[in-house]
């Protein structure tokens, strides 16, 4: 499952907003789009824990499901109705049959032994908190033997895009509705009861009633359709193979397209069939189901596994939270995920379509032909989907640098977060609803691929993907724990030789997925030898001393004049520090690069001598560096010196050299919010502070903004086009004078509609415009505020607003809060307020003269309201850290 290659959410403390895997999966996620707010993970507890009861007991599984369900969505009718018919087979005797229901309207109940004789019930008990049905038998059911379980229900379609849910859209000059399926992770149950556990498979046949003229799909191909009656058919799917409930997926729709291709060479024969609402354009439709084809092939082909369903079909709907879900043979996606437009969308929708389908399709194998036993080994499905939707994907489309992108959007996103104290581990026991919903986060999908594709490089990719195809080829149709991961990387490093033979791959891996957080490896020079010091890198904040170590794949290079040197082997785990005797480093200030690419899942911090040595050949030779190494060297040096871990020298230093960088990779991690955007959130309440940072930040940013300019070019690279909005609106805050010049005729052409501005450009240019807009043109603006009613649209103007440099008009801005004929909806005073305190000195200094001056409005207005005082606390929490600078802000004066 997929959570939109969403727009992640930090906080300056290191903590970041996401969910499940329709908020960008929490899978690719955009740099520049994110937002100080806190990240709601499942944090790893410090008490002991009791055992869970959400569990369900081992006594009965699933052998088969016979669900039927009788819908009327074709007349608006959202009720249904179902009969499942449950194969069980039990394995411990017992008088109890419990399985999962939730939402549920239980009609009756039937229990038949292999001779169809019913068995008498004693009781039906539903536990709506531990969404449980338990059957009561008189009889004792005897182990080994098989059961009929009937059960007869009654249900309402949801219409919060899970479970069995509702959903609506326009067409034909009418609203009309479809119903489709979400389970995963656990709401199977709501539509109907059943085993609703990863770790228990069963076949599935589905047999759904609805309105003539309705499309149904599910998992399988069409068996049979009869029609019944009154304007009903009857619609039978095949069997399924075994699998869990979470995959199972039914869909009925009204006048979808449909568009269809079929794959015959080997090694499999599968018909594909995109289906999406009808305003869906052709060629979108017809790029993304090129796009699942090709993708399909190149994954069968990675795997050198087959593809074992008869047909896949890619489901666009609209209004999911998600950006798409894996189920087996019947892939759902948002529409954005699946249909791309050249015309009218972006590049950026372009690698999300091509992203996630490659993800989805990922998970046909590891995920749906083998499934982690419980919901807390997650990683086994979405930190591989995570890797190779990066991976995978740069060989669909090798025109986009998407291994070098996983760095930025991925791995430095996981460290981020990772540095709390009491975040998860990957692996973590999950034991209630809300504990299985938050594993789907940060950690299960970018910090799990982040892991596996550390492992991708030490092991070898050759080796990894023999243990990777060894572990798909043992395991299909079973349920599977990370020690089944491991016995297969193990056989392929001992086939290949690839490690010592007293290392074990699961020794290895264990501390990584068993343990929370991240090492710091620091070197030091000591003459010829290398000194390496593990530690575990925490916030400053943290204060929670912590012992904890990893097996390290150590790997350094050596930044010689011809290629470079490079030297790898293991740091122990258990070592807090190894030396290493390297007689090339007799050779006069020769730079040492510490884990190249950032392959490695660890931050690296140098001496002095070290740092300096990199400095200099990044200012005099960066393409020496390669962009990623160049990315991961100013992530790393910014959030060292954040932590007080080096000096102001140092850090600035490093700064001085982006001004020659033209590669979109490092500045996207340059630009980004937990970066620059800190430091420009900290000195904006010394107006000398913030415009030393901004006259230097514009100055490096000349050659930048030369590149990207304001109009696409179907020449650009497409990270170049993805930069452009940050690049604009960072150079025009800066004070770049042709950046605001442009934006202001820009801003004011798209405000006239006689050249709009693409919509992902327009939050930037409009921010820019208004640096030097005049207060008519500002006035004009915000006038619009009158008759705007979409909340993008009106958050896009407040902010437009409270970027200008005009004093006067922000005074007059933050007065009009207390306008009882005021233009705001409730609640927008926030909005107003953090935006014209977070924006430039200008900003803070006119919020504080509001403070001061309206004193008695403000109690009035206001009062005690949390809002406002968390304002407040921000606002003088970076009055009260300006000190913390004063050498940075030095520097930065006498630049």
């Amino acid at each position: 499952m997929l959570f939109g290659r969403f727009s992640l959410s930090l906080l300056v403390l290191c903590t970041l907003v996401a969910s499940l895997e329709g908020l960008s999966h929490p899978s690719r996620l955009n740099r520049h789009m994110l937002n100080l707010n806190e990240y709601d993970t499942l944090k790893e507890s410090r008490a002991p824990r009791a055992s869970s009861q959400y569990r369900l007991p081992n006594d009965t599984a699933p052998e088969s499901y016979v669900l039927e369900l009788h819908s009327n969505i074709h007349q608006r009718d959202f009720a249904y109705t179902g009969t499942v018919t449950v194969q069980i087979r039990v394995l411990q005797a017992t008088h109890s049959i419990v399985l999962n229901s939730l939402r549920v309207g239980i009609v009756s109940v039937s229990v038949r032994n292999a001779n169809q004789n019913e068995i008498p019930i004693a009781g039906i008990v539903l536990d709506a908190e531990r969404e449980m049905l338990t059957i009561r038998t008189n009889s004792e059911l005897a182990q080994g033997a098989v059961y009929q379980l009937m059960i007869r229900f009654e249900n309402v379609l949801r219409d919060d895009a899970s479970g069995f849910f509702s959903t609506s859209y326009y067409a034909d000059g009418e609203d009309r509705f479809a119903a489709v399926t979400q389970f995963q992770p656990v709401d199977a149950r709501t539509a109907f009861p059943c085993y609703d556990e990863p770790g228990m498979r069963a076949t599935f046949t589905i047999i759904i009633n609805s309105g003539n003229d309705m499309k149904v799909h599910s998992n399988m191909p069409v068996a049979s359709v009869k029609i019944v009656g009154n304007g009903i058919k009857q619609t039978r799917f095949q069997p399924t193979p075994r699998m869990p409930t979470y995959l199972v997926a039914f869909a009925i729709t009204d006048g979808f397209v449909s568009t269809r291709t079929s794959l015959k060479s080997p090694p499999s024969t599968i018909k594909m069939e995109l289906l999406a609402p009808p305003a869906a354009p052709a060629s979108a439709q017809a790029f993304g189901l090129a796009k699942g084809a090709a993708a399909l092939r190149a994954v069968e082909q990675y795997f050198n596994q087959s593809y074992e369903l008869p047909k896949l079909d890619q489901l666009a709907v609209p209004s999911l939270y998600f950006s798409a879900m894996e189920n087996w043979g019947l892939v759902i996606y948002a529409e954005p995920y699946l249909l791309y437009d050249e015309m009218t969308d972006t590049n950026r929708d372009k690698e999300n379509v091509v992203a996630t389908i490659v993800h989805e399709l990922v998970h046909q194998f590891l995920g749906n032909l083998l499934t982690p036993h419980w919901w807390s080994d997650l990683f086994l499905s979405e930190g591989f989907a995570t890797l190779y939707e990066y991976y995978l994907t740069s060989e669909l489309e090798p025109s986009i640098r998407f291994k070098d992108t996983f760095t930025v959007e991925a791995l430095q996103t996981a460290l981020l977060l990772d540095s709390t104290f009491n975040i998860r581990p990957i692996s973590y026991e999950a034991d209630s609803r809300r504990n299985v919903e938050r594993m789907f986060d940060i950690i299960s999908y970018q910090k799990a691929g982040s892991v596996l594709r550390m492992f991708l490089h030490a092991l070898g990719e050759q080796t990894f993907q023999k243990g990777v195809r060894r572990y798909i080829n043992t395991n299909k149709g079973q349920s599977v724990t990370p020690d089944d991961l491991f016995a297969s990387f193990q056989s392929a490093a001992l086939e290949d030789a690839i490690l010592p033979l007293s290392f074990n791959v699961a020794n290895l891996m264990r501390p990584w997925i068993y343990q929370s957080g991240y090492p710091l490896v620091t070197v030091e020079l000591h003459g010829e030898e290398l000194l390496f010091r593990q530690e575990h890198y925490l916030n400053p904040d943290a204060n929670t001393p912590s012992d904890r170590t990893w097996w390290i794949p150590i790997t350094y290079e050596l930044l010689s004049d011809g290629p470079a040197q490079r030297r790898q082997f293991w740091m122990p785990q258990g070592a807090s520090q190894v030396s290493w005797t390297d007689s090339s480093l007799s050779e006069p200030d020769i730079p040492v690069l510490l884990n190249p690419q950032q392959t490695g899942y660890y931050r690296v911090n140098y001496d002095t001598n070290l740092w300096q040595r990199l400095i200099r050949r990044l200012n005099t030779d960066p393409s020496s560096i390669p962009p990623a190494s160049r990315g991961q060297l100013l992530d790393d040096c910014f959030k060292l010196f954040l932590a007080d871990r080096i000096d102001a020298t140092v850090f600035f230093g490093l700064l001085q050299y982006v001004g020659q960088e033209i590669d979109a990779i490092p500045w996207t991690v340059a630009l980004a919010p937990d970066n620059l955007g800190i430091l420009r959130g900290a000195l904006i309440s010394d107006r000398s502070a913030f415009n030393a940072f901004s006259d230097f930040v514009a100055s490096q940013m000349t050659n930048v903004f030369n590149l990207v300019r304001f109009d696409e070019s179907s020449e650009d690279p497409h990270e170049i086009q993805q930069l452009r909005s940050a690049v604009i609106e960072w150079s025009c805050r800066m004070g770049l004078a042709a950046c605001r010049t442009e934006a202001l005729t820009r801003m004011l052409t798209d405000f006239a509609g006689t050249e709009p501005l693409p919509t992902y450009l327009r939050k930037s240019v409009y921010c820019g415009g208004a640096t030097i807009a005049s207060l008519e043109q500002l006035v004009t603006l915000w006038l619009r505020l009158e008759t705007v009613t979409e909340a993008r649209e009106r958050s896009i103007i407040i902010d437009t607003l409270a970027c200008t440099e005009n004093a006067a008009f922000l005074d007059t801005f933050l007065e009009s809060l207390f306008d009882p004929e005021s233009i705001y909806l409730p609640g927008e005073w926030q909005w107003v307020l953090t935006a014209v305190y977070q924006s430039s000195a200008v900003g803070y200094e006119a919020f504080n003269r509001w403070l001061s001056g309206f004193t008695l409005d403000i109690l009035l207005s206001f009062g005690n309201d949390p809002a406002f005082l968390n304002i407040l606390a921000d606002v003088n929490q970076r009055g009260d850290n300006i000190e913390r600078y004063s050498e940075l802000i030095q520097l930065l004066k006498q630049f």
